[in-house]
């Protein structure tokens, strides 16, 4: 069984980190299976691979300050860049003819850039199951119903693709309902849950000895790939500086500026960390979640995988979420701060003053409740993988009772797996 994954890549760390995850959890349900990934992450490398997996890189694409698509290293203009990973997807779809395509949050990929691969499974691999990951929430209904007019997601969702496998609870945000989806589009959706992170293997303790602490509280602040991050992180050492400068600091900082900063940003972030700050900076950790863990406080941008992981850690959170080019980290934090999950300060209205009473008081608060005690699922991995054990059982009831569709020479006969019940 091979099973193709394509991660999104502009902004951040978030999807290539979803998607390793899904991948490790993939992995381990179905020991049989081989796993590719098509991305174009410049940090795919900084994170141990699942067992059986290998990954294509394409060219990396940014973002610039009007949320246009970019190269990020290539001399090259966009066109050009994404006609090369065009082909270069086209091409590993061409030769390697999957089982299951599993797309990560672009139905017809980054400018359309999957559209020749989708069409050429349809014609000519049509066994092929070709499937959506989707977050719950991918913008404001207005932006989402605009940029899905131009891109032509909807024909796509409704033609093209077999299952939608959403990565989110329709308890807080049902895009069905949201973004106005068909029913035929509807009916395609399996609700998998949030997709969280495999426990840490060292103790909250043992982490935070490793971390020689000065105080007996840790404060973890990251702002995810550190692309957009600076406002936040220059706003958090300014308070430390306000408030600590010349006494001894009632907390410690874990600060990660993300590999995506500008440099020079970096640099004059590492600058102002003065020394009796209690403040540890650094500009990338594959253990952050272990951090984030042994942490009393979370004070972050509002993406994804944070978020989810704040959850998962049963984590006191303060999100600044990004609002622009998109209103997604500001919807999911709105959300959650409404169930009491977690506390929110809107980009605007952030000041070191205003940071500084968030923190204490939050320190001060119990522990949020359970995400699971109020019917929200963390389970998200291990649901989509329950989904693709279904999907291979269909690929291969199909190649079984149409025996003129053609077979890939490097696909094997496999036993036939026992259909699992899908989560609803």
């Amino acid at each position: 069984m091979l099973i193709m994954l394509y991660s999104h890549d502009s902004y951040g760390l978030g999807h290539i980190r979803r998607s390793l995850e899904i991948a490790k959890h993939l992995s381990e349900s179905i020991p049989h299976a081989s796993l590719i990934m098509l991305t174009g992450s410049m940090q795919a490398h900084a994170y141990a691979l699942p067992e059986r997996m290998e990954y294509i890189k394409l060219p990396a694409l940014t973002k610039d300050a009007e949320g246009q698509y970019c190269s990020r290293l290539l001399p090259h203009a966009i066109d050009i860049t994404s006609k090369l990973r065009q082909r270069i997807i086209l091409e590993s779809i061409r030769n390697l003819r999957p089982d299951i395509l599993l797309v990560d949050k672009a139905p017809a990929g980054i400018r359309g850039e999957l559209l020749p691969a989708l069409q050429f499974l349809k014609t000519k691999s049509p066994s092929t199951r070709i499937v959506l990951g989707m977050r719950d929430i991918e913008d404001h209904p207005d932006h989402v119903h605009a940029e899905w007019g131009k891109s032509g997601t909807l024909p796509l969702l409704k033609n093209t693709y077999h299952a939608i496998l959403l990565y989110g609870s329709r308890a807080i945000y049902d895009p069905v309902e949201e973004y106005g989806l068909s029913h035929s589009i509807g009916k395609k959706i399996v609700s998998c849950g949030y997709v969280g992170r495999h426990q840490p293997k060292l103790s909250r303790e043992r982490i935070r000895e490793q971390l020689q602490l000065q105080t007996d509280r840790l404060v973890l602040v990251t702002p995810g790939g550190g692309d957009d991050g600076y406002p936040l992180l220059k706003t958090y050492i300014a308070m430390l500086r306000k408030q600590f400068g010349g006494r001894r600091p009632t907390f410690d900082t874990f600060l990660v500026t993300g590999p995506l900063m500008d440099p020079h940003q970096r640099r004059r972030l590492q600058q102002a960390a003065q020394a009796g700050l209690a403040l540890t900076v650094t500009e990338f950790t594959p253990r952050l979640y272990e951090y984030l863990t042994a942490a009393d406080l979370v004070v972050s941008m509002g993406g994804y995988n944070t978020i989810v992981e704040i959850l998962a850690a049963n984590q006191r959170g303060i999100i600044v979420p990004r609002v622009h080019p998109r209103l997604e980290q500001c919807i999911r934090a709105e959300r959650l701060a409404a169930k009491g999950l977690l506390e929110m300060i809107h980009p605007t209205k952030l000041t070191s003053t205003r940071l500084f009473h968030a923190i204490m008081q939050s320190l001060q608060r119990p522990r949020p409740p359970r995400s699971e005690d109020i019917g929200i699922p963390l389970d998200g991995a291990a649901n989509v993988s329950k989904a693709m054990k279904q999907l291979f059982v269909d690929v291969q009831d199909i190649r079984t009772n149409h025996p003129l569709i053609p077979r890939p020479s490097n696909v094997h006969t496999l036993p036939r797996l026992r259909a699992e019940s899908l989560p609803i």
